[in-house]
């Protein structure tokens, strides 16, 4: 068998670009939709912990530590992602992805408190595997001068898959139990997961079925140790992220339980927050084009969400409406960053180290990502406030703000 030698990021070549699971449409809509899928995943604790906790005999705070378990997992695939997709290519991975968050359901729903532990580092072990995946697939399709808009479509599966979890899973759970809405997401994913079997003679033809793990392990942290720029954006994407996390993985408990509200009105904020960050990722896509700088744009979104942040602990004594109308802003900026980091990784790359740029990147992102929820889980213990635990969390953004606008200058 012939070794293959061309780069799995070189382009593809135009024969192969406009068949029906070859073209940029299809694999943006299967990249995002599977991101949308992965996400919706992490968030079904958090988004469930004021019905589930109970029956779990966990403290509902103590879901930080849940999305702190489910990241360190996925910070450990991400930095390892470089092998597995030179050897396996982006749709098996993808595949892998998914039915590994499928199988996390089915542990979480069946399985009691250790199937909740086990299910959420399986659920990370495939998410780490998603973005790298998707960003080989797109830097490869992708035109230059439409680069951050079309990774900001692509990043819009994140709060389109936390919006999907906070509209649908308390509904579903008070219909018929948290068990049953959990095994539904199990099916979902396992169909999914089959299906995108249909990309992979367009992305996989690439891949050396031969290629060792282990000499792909170290790729995304090389990729960040060889290319200056890049360490600058993971440290922003760590910071970033751990913010986000955090107020993805409490806000249905914040509301429920600090502002009194039901559990499906506050599901409801947090759909509508989501899917403005959905929103926002594209307007933040079409600012980045426009300034021609990617680093600007995620400064301006770390101030927003530092003011958004602050505002949170005074949000206690105002009206719904006003509530409602804060949480939009934080869903705007909060969750509306990552598609022009990513961008930026793929821009900033060597050429042919998409992919491992990418996982490097979001190596530390998910670092960060465990760092956020856990302190704001031991904040919330000290000081027995959620909105006041979030204004103080809002050194994370002001700190990623900072570094954003001093890489941009560097730059």
């Amino acid at each position: 068998m012939q070794r293959v030698t061309r780069s799995a990021d070189a382009p593809i070549p135009p024969s192969r670009l406009h068949g029906a699971a070859g073209g940029l449409a299809a694999a943006l809509a299967a990249t995002t939709g599977a991101q949308a899928l992965a996400t919706l995943t992490v968030f079904v604790l958090p988004v469930l912990a004021p019905l589930a906790a109970r029956d779990l005999g966990a403290a509902p705070h103590w879901v930080g530590y849940q999305v702190a378990a489910v990241y360190v997992a996925a910070s450990t695939t991400s930095a390892l992602s470089a092998g597995a997709l030179r050897r396996w290519g982006p749709a098996r991975c993808t595949q892998i992805a998914l039915a590994a968050a499928g199988i996390a359901c089915l542990l979480m729903a069946l399985a009691g408190l250790p199937g909740a532990l086990l299910g959420s580092l399986l659920t990370g072990l495939g998410y780490g595997l998603t973005n790298p995946a998707a960003s080989q697939v797109l830097s490869r399709l992708a035109p230059p001068a439409r680069r951050n808009m079309v990774f900001a479509v692509k990043q819009t599966g994140v709060p389109i898959g936390a919006a999907l979890a906070g509209l649908l899973l308390p509904s579903l759970a008070l219909l018929a139990g948290w068990r049953v809405a959990v095994l539904g997401i199990a099916v979902l994913l396992l169909l999914a997961a089959l299906g995108a079997g249909i990309f992979r003679a367009a992305w996989d033809a690439e891949r050396d079925p031969r290629y060792p793990l282990r000499l792909g392990a170290g790729g995304g942290l090389a990729a960040l140790r060889d290319r200056p720029g890049l360490r600058g954006l993971a440290a922003v994407s760590a910071l970033f992220s751990g913010f986000q996390l955090a107020l993805g993985a409490y806000t249905v408990t914040m509301l429920v339980e600090e502002f009194g509200w039901s559990p499906v009105a506050a599901g409801a904020v947090a759909a509508v927050s989501q899917g403005i960050g959905a929103v926002a990722r594209l307007g933040w896509g079409l600012v980045a084009d426009w300034w021609r700088s990617g680093l600007r744009a995620l400064a301006a979104i770390g101030l927003i969400t530092t003011l958004g942040a602050l505002a949170l602990p005074f949000a206690l004594a105002w009206p719904g409406a006003a509530v409602i109308g804060l949480f939009c802003l934080l869903g705007g900026s909060a969750a509306g960053w990552n598609g022009v980091l990513m961008a930026e990784a793929a821009r900033m790359a060597a050429p042919g180290k998409v992919g491992d740029a990418a996982g490097g990147v979001l190596a530390v992102a998910f670092a960060g990502v465990v760092v956020g929820p856990s302190i704001l889980a031991l904040v919330v213990g000290a000081v027995g406030s959620y909105a006041l635990a979030f204004g103080l969390l809002a050194l994370l953004p002001l700190a990623g703000m900072v570094i954003a606008w001093r890489t941009a200058r560097w730059a």
